[in-house]
């Protein structure tokens, strides 16, 4: 079945292409909501794309990125209309994708990459985000737009955070309620991904505010405290640090770069080995674990520290990517 919306000139179909790990299930129910969300990235960063995204999503053990479409605000087309912002088409509209808990089975999920927190979205975002809920309405995909944080248990949510009454005039504005002290796990839900709001909470702190809760085997419906979790992480100065060796992937300390051997040869380091270890269990791959820092490495650092690190991409290992790669590692149980 074609539809009317694949057939605007500013839409690229990467359903086949996209980075996945496993496939999504199709849904058991008819969509009702189309529902829009903002990356939280800043939308002129290499790792605001729908590609970046999916190996995001990926990390956190998603089969792909969790949107079905993808507006990039950074890739533009010039159409008979004018200038227009790209969209990638993601995932098929059949998929039950993750982007919104227990709702994904009848939710559509839509993402315009950018952080309209501080960012304004441009003119040929906003005609894109017109001309495609045009074209779903026209496909009846959906009845009814909504926010993120309008969907049930998302009301805390800084997402979405647009100029309604310019850029989405479908939209309710809705600004994003208190965290709530107890949260109810959603599917697809993540420590991190929890974590990843505006109140400071942490990982660390949701790992010390729920003693009993392993975060590498959350199940739906799990009651865990969140607004209450704030400020839980305290460290303890005078407990020395877990030695890096006791983790199941230590990382080394120092700055590690692209490099090669005077002579031309290629080095073999055990620091670089360690590097490659922990970014292929993070869903970052870089290949075969050969302790050279090449082309490979410098690749899936870049990418990691693109989705982490926005403001600091350079495709080298220092002391900030190693501390939000051990906190990314504990996040996940590592």
């Amino acid at each position: 079945m074609s539809y009317k919306f694949q057939s605007l000139p500013q839409l690229v179909d990467h359903r086949k292409s996209i980075p996945q790990k496993g496939s999504y299930s199709k849904r058991t129910k008819k969509i009702t909501t189309r529902v829009w969300h903002h990356s939280l990235t800043k939308k002129a960063l290499g790792g605001s794309i729908a590609a970046a995204f999916a190996n995001y999503h990926i990390g956190l053990g998603w089969p792909s990125v969790g949107y079905h479409f993808v507006i990039e605000p950074q890739n533009t087309v010039n159409t008979s209309k004018g200038k227009r912002a790209r969209i990638v088409y993601a995932n098929d509209i059949n998929n039950r994708t993750y982007h919104v808990g227990n709702s994904n089975q009848y939710a559509l999920g839509i993402c315009v990459a950018g952080d309209y927190r501080y960012e304004d979205l441009d003119d040929a975002s906003k005609a894109t985000i017109d001309e495609l809920q045009a074209a779903l309405v026209a496909d009846k995909i959906g009845n009814q737009d909504k926010s993120h944080n309008e969907m049930a248990g998302y009301s805390w949510k800084s997402c979405c955070v647009y100029n309604y009454k310019e850029a989405f005039k479908f939209l309710d504005s809705k600004k994003p309620t208190a965290v709530p002290g107890k949260y109810k796990i959603q599917e697809g839900d993540t420590f991190w991904g929890i974590a990843n709001n505006d109140e400071g909470i942490t990982v660390e702190d949701l790992i010390a505010a729920n003693p009993n809760v392993d975060p590498k085997k959350l199940k739906v419906g799990q009651s865990i405290n969140l607004g209450k979790a704030k400020n839980s992480y305290t460290p303890k100065p005078n407990t020395p640090k877990k030695p890096q060796a006791s983790y199941k992937y230590p990382l080394p300390s120092g700055v590690w770069k692209h490099y090669e051997k005077p002579d031309g040869k290629r080095g073999e380091y055990e620091e670089v080995k360690q590097i490659q270890r922990a970014l292929n269990a993070l869903y970052f791959k870089c290949g075969k674990v050969d302790g050279w820092y090449g082309d490979k490495v410098d690749d899936a650092i870049t990418r990691f520290q693109m989705v982490y690190l926005p403001f600091e991409v350079d495709g080298d290992y220092g002391p900030n990517t190693r501390k939000k790669m051990q906190a990314v590692l504990k996040s996940k149980g590592y």
